[in-house]
């Protein structure tokens, strides 16, 4: 079972970020087919907040990589699921400390 909270490691110069596992199965349920059709092979959903930031958390949606098309794809069938009010981060997955955080900490919802 994925850890719930994980504070990932940064320089100095940054603040300690921290990232909770998020579930939203009918965004997920949604977003299923059109992962898969745009060869997207993990998605997760995340929120990451910085700590002494009294705003909501960001929220994220973390993919593997893929071409600037299938993001730009994604993004907007994402922006058609959301009320206007939701706004929700796309973050192309790499070898970073944010993006090993975000893999130890949340399953993915979708793996194809």
């Amino acid at each position: 079972m994925p850890r719930p909270l994980v504070e990932p490691d940064v320089t100095e110069q940054k603040p300690r970020l921290t990232i909770a596992a998020l579930s939203l199965p009918p965004l997920e349920n949604a977003l299923i087919a059109t992962c898969a059709e745009l060869a997207i092979t993990q998605a997760y959903f995340a929120a990451l907040r910085t700590p002494g930031d009294t705003q909501s958390p960001r929220l994220l949606l973390a993919i593997s990589p893929v071409g600037i098309a299938a993001q730009r794809r994604l993004a907007a069938a994402v922006a058609e699921m959301l009320p206007e009010d939701v706004e929700l981060d796309l973050l192309v997955l790499s070898d970073d400390p944010l993006s090993e955080s975000l893999r130890q900490s949340c399953k993915p919802f979708y793996s194809g």
